[in-house]
């Protein structure tokens, strides 16, 4: 990078002075029941959600500091197959890939996976990497992903360690050490600690120069890469300031974003595609991925304007596509809904336009759409390019909550705790808050019934239904839960895609039964 002279930004130094100390914490956490335990939540959305268009009982029992039933669930009620009987249905049913995921995660082999701790791609078990990426824990930052990308694509061995933003939780002071400002991405690429996410991609293409991602001086494609980089800053400068207004301005913000829109369409016609220099990946992919991702899920929901699968910029589509269909970029995306609320305490606020409203009860789940039965295509966030299969979807989405299920019903317990003291700067981000430990054996049972759902179906399921659940525990718990499900950090969107519409079915069919 250095060598060729790019123009490449500093990571976090476009976003608006005033806005930078709040922006060192550049991202937020959802559930990291399914990681860790003693997880921090968030949800910055409308309290009107699926299931019936119910108020949702998750804010009012935040608010109210409980309000699940204090009649105490008999647990011999239980119906539900037991974890043991769900993992052999699992195992069963899985993929010889799906089935290897946990053996390599550990490895730091296989494909990129938001739970890895390390990479090793070809390098020797014992041979320790010469890269650390200090990373967000929620894996939301986007000058960490276009870091982590890099690293992927290149195929260069590292340590990841995680780090919690400014906005949810404090940083360890061995970071602190390593990083006073606390601001992330920071790397250590032979010992050297390196601050700034441009710096780091330029000191790993320096380091690792074996699979390259500039082309060289000789290539005609070269003479590219200055304006592309030029284009996607000017793109995120249109894109950052149309965010944060509300309507006044709003038809001039669109027409010089979709200029600016015609000028990527025509430059990745100019390339032949899929990518923006041809039909090789290059550092220009990397660097248009984390802010063309964000827009193509933040757009629609403020703004009404589709990117994805838009008839005005098929070249556009092309690329999302290609860029899918990499195991590097597939398995760190993550999906709109994540996006939509991670972004408001980035920018300081995100203004919606009323236009855009059907599109955000979508993304949000609140015109029904987080109901079973799923369609096949999602018409907001395609499904087509990540090519996983529903059923592969149902498996990966069992395993998540299986593997971590004792501390997923404990998270999910909060729906009826109590908030926690002292607050965070996050709306409703509570790493404090204290579960109802007494709704515990109830929603250890509903996770097996919704687990059961996914793996068997929601016909053979319900006739397992365990009696006397409560609606009074389940739906605010099952609600907390699923309104904080996390992409990429707990799953892949088509696996979170059809877990929110699984706790939604069960948490409809208790109210069924109990009426």
């Amino acid at each position: 990078v250095q060598t060729c002279a790019l123009p490449i930004s500093r990571s976090r130094t476009h976003w608006p002075l005033s806005m930078r100390v709040h922006l060192l914490g550049l991202s937020i956490m959802f559930s990291d029941a399914f990681t860790v335990p003693g997880a921090i939540a968030l949800r910055t959305a409308h309290p009107m959600r699926a299931a019936g268009g119910r108020m949702n009982a998750d804010l009012l029992g935040r608010l109210f500091g409980g309000g699940g039933s204090r009649e105490p669930w008999p647990a011999e009620q239980c119906t539900a197959p037991t974890w043991e009987e769900l993992r052999a249905m699992h195992d069963a049913q899985a993929t010889d890939d799906q089935l290897g995921f946990r053996a390599r995660l550990e490895s730091g082999r296989g494909d990129a996976a938001s739970l890895a701790t390390i990479r090793r791609f070809d390098a020797a078990d014992g041979e320790e990497p010469r890269v650390t990426l200090y990373r967000d824990t929620a894996s939301w930052c986007p000058y960490c992903e276009k870091v982590w990308l890099v690293l992927e694509e290149k195929r260069v061995p590292y340590r990841v360690s995680k780090v919690n933003m400014n906005c949810y939780g404090s940083k360890p002071p061995s970071f602190l050490q390593i990083q006073p400002s606390g601001g992330i991405p920071v790397a250590s690429v032979d010992g050297t600690v390196i601050r700034e996410s441009n710096d780091i991609i330029s000191a790993i293409e320096a380091a690792f120069p074996e699979r390259p991602l500039i082309p060289p001086p000789s290539d005609a494609a070269a003479v590219r890469v200055r304006p592309l980089l030029q284009l996607e800053r000017q793109l995120f400068g249109a894109w950052f300031s149309w965010l944060g207004q509300g309507s006044a301005g709003h038809g001039a913000q669109l027409r010089n974003f979709e200029a600016l829109l015609r000028e990527v369409e025509a430059e990745l016609a100019e390339g032949g595609g899929p990518y923006f220099l041809g039909a090789e990946l290059s550092l220009v992919d990397c660097m248009f991925a984390p802010f063309l991702e964000r827009m193509a899920a933040s757009l629609p929901y403020y703004k009404a304007l589709k990117l994805r699968n838009n008839p005005d910029y098929p070249r556009l589509e092309q690329w999302f596509v290609a860029m899918e269909g990499r195991p590097s970029y597939r398995n760190i995306q993550s999906d709109f809904y994540t996006h939509v609320h991670d972004l408001p305490p980035q920018v300081g606020g995100c203004q919606m336009v009323a236009e855009a409203r059907p599109m955000a009860d979508a993304i949000d789940g609140a015109d029904g759409s987080w109901s079973l039965p799923l369609p096949d295509e999602d018409p907001l966030q395609p499904l087509h390019g990540l090519k996983l299969p529903a059923p592969a979807a149902r498996c990966e989405a069992a395993e998540r909550l299986m593997h971590n299920r004792a501390d997923v019903a404990r998270f999910a317990a909060r729906g009826t705790g109590k908030p926690g003291f002292p607050g965070v700067g996050a709306p409703l981000s509570d790493p404090n808050a204290a579960p109802d430990e007494a709704s515990v054996p109830q929603l250890d049972a509903a996770l097996r019934h919704v687990v059961h759902a996914l793996l068997a179906g929601t016909d053979e399921a319900t006739t397992r239904l365990s009696p006397g659940l409560q609606p009074a525990v389940i739906t605010p718990s099952l609600g907390y839960l699923r309104d904080r499900i996390s992409v990429p950090r707990d799953m892949c969107y088509p696996a979170a895609r059809q877990l929110r519409a699984h706790l939604n079915w069960l948490i409809d069919a208790t109210a069924r039964a109990e009426a």
